[in-house]
């Protein structure tokens, strides 16, 4: 047998056993050859396919989403080039409709012109319905999620009418407005202004979050000084540092001044950074704020502690919504976890970033964050 002979067969064994689709196809869409794998994924025998158009047979004219597929199969004969690779739906003589991947390479005639298609494909249907799934999967999350914005944000606006009642007449009586008090009841007012306070501060925080989340939250800009607006933030902590012996300090260095930006939201992500370290460092430590203007123009501020510190398996959950790490020190704290994934949102308002650095239980934690000094 002639070497040649000899290259032909292998090549025809080759293609024959092949685990893949093979076709030929005619410049008509006519298929000239297919082999044993085709035959029995399509469940048709040669002699039923051969000299049939594919339109019909294992590709029907139009998929289920309306594609036009004789148009496709004409522009494929037409521009090759164009579909060297390409993903369409095809059709089993059960009717059946199923996802190919194929790779295409046309046969030229000696003067260029195309004689014939060579197509390989493989079945991708499994694949196919699998994104369908990720993908219902996808948007029925983010409509839950827009649905629970929605709810959140009612539910806080119709929460904070009847709590800002609360925490009025509860101040009007404690200030004695109304009448005197002995100091029990004055004590037990009190108890219920500070309760009150600290719920509408949690409402507003779900609030602010939901804001968020619809794309309703705007930045309201102004000019203002970062020095004081570090001096006004542990200023709010001071208290609760003295009655833990809790060292305040702050570095800014030169180049720290006035930025654009939306003093409400930056003040309130310190805040609650500040709040965090205060929360989770022991009697007897430190917290700080340092800042310092990087080469891009931006300030990098970070505030830190010498507190529990964070442990690895815990890195996620810092900035997941309504989630705490846990530890026996921070179960002593109560709360909805919204405190840094909503002052990580208003920094990236901004442009900024948000981050943090922790060696472990104990080493203490730096939050960092980013805030350019124009808003652009």
């Amino acid at each position: 047998m002639r070497m040649k002979d000899q290259l032909e067969l292998q090549y025809r064994e080759l293609v024959e056993n092949a685990n893949s689709i093979i076709l030929r196809l005619d410049i008509k869409g006519n298929i000239t050859f297919l082999n044993k794998y085709a035959q029995n994924f399509f469940g048709y025998s040669r002699d039923e396919l051969l000299g049939k158009n594919v339109i019909g047979t294992i590709v029907s004219p139009v998929d289920v989403s309306g594609r036009d597929l004789k148009a496709m199969m004409d522009d494929i004969i037409s521009r090759p080039d164009r579909y060297i690779e390409n993903e369409n739906e095809n059709m089993l003589r059960s009717g059946q409709r199923v996802w190919i991947s194929w790779t295409n390479k046309a046969i030229l005639e000696e003067d260029g012109r195309v004689r014939e298609i060579f197509c390989v494909g493989n079945n991708i249907t499994k694949l196919k319905q699998a994104e369908e799934e990720i993908l219902k999967a996808k948007e029925a999350a983010e409509s839950a999620n827009r649905a629970k914005s929605s709810f959140l944000a009612n539910m806080s606006h119709e929460l904070r009418t009847p709590l800002n009642a609360i925490i009025g007449f509860s101040e009007l009586m404690k200030e004695e407005s109304v009448g005197g008090l002995n100091d029990k009841q004055k004590e037990y007012l009190g108890y219920v202004w500070e309760s009150g306070k600290h719920l509408l501060s949690l409402i507003n925080d779900i609030l602010d979050l939901s804001k968020v989340e619809a794309g309703k939250m705007e930045l309201e800009l102004s000019e203002f000084d970062l020095k004081e607006l570090f001096k006004k933030s542990l200023a709010f902590v001071s208290d609760k540092a003295m009655k833990k012996s809790v060292t305040l300090l702050t570095d800014a260095k030169e180049g720290v001044e006035k930025v654009e930006a939306d003093e409400r939201k930056v003040k309130q992500a310190l805040f609650n950074l500040l709040s965090n370290s205060m929360k989770f460092t022991p009697d007897g430590g430190k917290v700080g704020i340092e800042a310092q203007k990087t080469s891009n123009g931006e300030i990098l501020v970070c505030v830190w502690d010498t507190g529990i510190g964070i442990e690895p398996q815990d890195n996620q959950k810092v900035f997941s919504e309504f989630e705490q790490i846990s530890s026996d020190y921070s179960r002593q704290y109560a709360g909805t976890g919204l405190g840094l994934p909503l002052s990580k949102k208003f920094i990236e308002l901004h442009g900024g970033k948000m981050w943090f650095e922790s060696e472990g239980k104990d080493k203490g934690t730096r939050f960092y964050f980013t805030l350019p000094v124009r808003q652009t």
